[in-house]
């Protein structure tokens, strides 16, 4: 999964953790998925900036 799909797909555990009508079984599994689609992005954003610095250094 790409990082904007990833980010798309938190918006939208969001906005349904935010809905009263959501059950604590769909709250529980969203909380899950969102937890990991979290750290997913975290390591997509890491090896991001590893590449920046990388690219940076080999120009210096």
């Amino acid at each position: 999964m790409k990082y904007e799909e990833a980010i798309k797909r938190l918006r939208e555990i969001c906005d349904k953790l935010s809905d009263e009508s959501t059950t604590l079984e769909e709250t529980a599994a969203l909380y899950k998925e969102g937890t990991k689609l979290a750290e997913d992005c975290r390591k997509m954003l890491e090896q991001f900036g590893a590449e920046l610095e990388k690219g940076a250094a080999d120009e210096s």
